[in-house]
């Protein structure tokens, strides 16, 4: 009797093989359903509703329970999907191929009826205009090469008050980047750390050049120069500077009025700072980004800043398509384990997008969704007319399919 019908997609299952987990093929498994599930669930992703999308006959408890009391471990697990994902990368780029390693933070937000799981708390939020929100904070690692572009590494955030309550060792924000910088292991010889201005200190870009990276990101306006030797905020300097001393910058479809200073901050010896407006008469606010390597040209560093969106579009991904925050676990370890699988998911999605893409036409990791969704109908329809050939009754299709007549 079929108790599955949504039958493991090949490409997924070897993709789990590839890993070479030490774990049991009932592991395995789990991580497959996940996967699966995650993809082809449309709406909440919740496990009963992962559980559901495959149409089998085990109860949503057995999820729950891989995800909290099962022997794993989501940190191995990550690091042997980014290892798989920096040897896949590794085996399609050239030696003169520049990468980019894209640092930022995000909200997973919750209900504030959500108080019994583990590990929330109020963090403030710049897209709901510097609004306390219920959530967890994740500060996560992303790298962008060639067609590639896939999230690495995750840390939560907790506040200094949160965590003197738990009794457990506080971490900034930038010691968090920092400790993803440090694990990064790169495809090619050329990196560059992307970052927007909450992670632009001194610290940062110092610890990026040790671990072999420059820096290019955004600035805060008051972030302190030297031109022609006096001292000077960027956002103050800005205003002496008039259009006869900018120079157009195409980057993508947008262009740039720019100014170029390149010396010394407050923080730091020796970088470059682009001043630039979109409008040319500088009537528009402007936009401060570092560079420091000084042996860019004005076009390249913001052609390069300009791909730390590829960030802003995972998490776009990870919360509308994946169901990053649509978790209802309680503990902080299964909760853990849950982001864990959301990033394989993401992973397995872009290795498959860039392996495939031009064949199935798949420009998009949303393509990439739409196609195994695609690819489950077909199926489920495949399942319902083998029924029909073997005289099997609607009712009886309908029950095997999970679905309520």
């Amino acid at each position: 009797m079929l108790t599955t019908i949504l039958n493991q997609n090949e490409a997924i299952n070897n993709y789990i093989l590839e890993l070479n987990l030490p774990y049991s093929s009932a592991l395995k498994n789990h991580m497959i359903n996940f996967i699966s599930g995650i993809t082809v669930t449309e709406g909440s992703k919740t496990i009963s509703s992962i559980y559901r999308k495959l149409t089998c006959n085990r109860h949503r408890s057995t999820g729950s329970r891989f995800l909290s009391s099962y022997s794993w471990n989501h940190e191995y697990v990550t690091d042997e999907r980014i290892f798989n994902a920096i040897s896949e990368i590794s085996n399609t780029s050239k030696n003169d191929d520049v990468g980019f390693l894209i640092i930022d933070d995000t909200l997973s937000k919750k209900d504030t009826s959500t108080k019994h799981i583990e590990g929330l708390d109020f963090h403030n939020s710049h897209a709901d205009g510097n609004k306390s929100m219920w959530s967890h904070c994740l500060v996560t690692s992303h790298y962008k090469i060639n067609d590639y572009s896939i999230p690495l590494n995750f840390k939560q955030y907790q506040r200094k008050e949160y965590l003197k309550n738990n009794s457990k060792k506080f971490q900034d924000k930038q010691q968090l980047a920092m400790e993803l910088i440090n694990e990064f292991t790169p495809a090619t010889k050329t990196n560059y750390l992307l970052i927007d201005s909450w992670y632009t200190s001194a610290k940062i870009l110092l610890h990026g050049l040790v671990n072999g990276c420059h820096s290019i990101g955004r600035i805060k306006s008051n972030r302190i120069i030297y031109p022609s030797g006096i001292k000077i905020n960027v956002s103050k300097f800005s205003k002496y500077i008039s259009t006869n001393e900018t120079s157009l910058v195409t980057a993508g479809n947008n262009k740039y009025y720019v100014y170029r200073y390149e010396g010394k901050l407050n923080d730091i010896e020796n970088a470059v700072v682009l001043i630039s407006w979109s409008k040319k008469d500088l009537s528009d606010k402007p936009c401060f980004l570092i560079s420091t390597d000084i042996s860019l040209d004005n076009q390249t560093i913001i052609s390069y800043y300009e791909k730390r969106w590829d960030i802003e579009v995972s998490y776009r991904y990870h919360k509308s398509a994946l169901g990053f925050d649509e978790f209802q676990v309680e503990s902080l370890k299964s909760v853990n384990r849950y982001w864990s699988m959301v990033f394989l998911t993401y992973t397995f999605l872009e290795i498959f997008r860039v392996k495939y893409g031009k064949s199935l036409r798949l420009k998009t990791l949303g393509d990439t969704i739409s196609y195994f969704r695609n690819n489950y109908l077909v199926q489920i329809v495949s399942f319902a007319h083998a029924c029909a050939d073997n005289g099997i009754g609607l009712d009886s299709v309908i029950s095997k399919l999970g679905l309520i007549a």
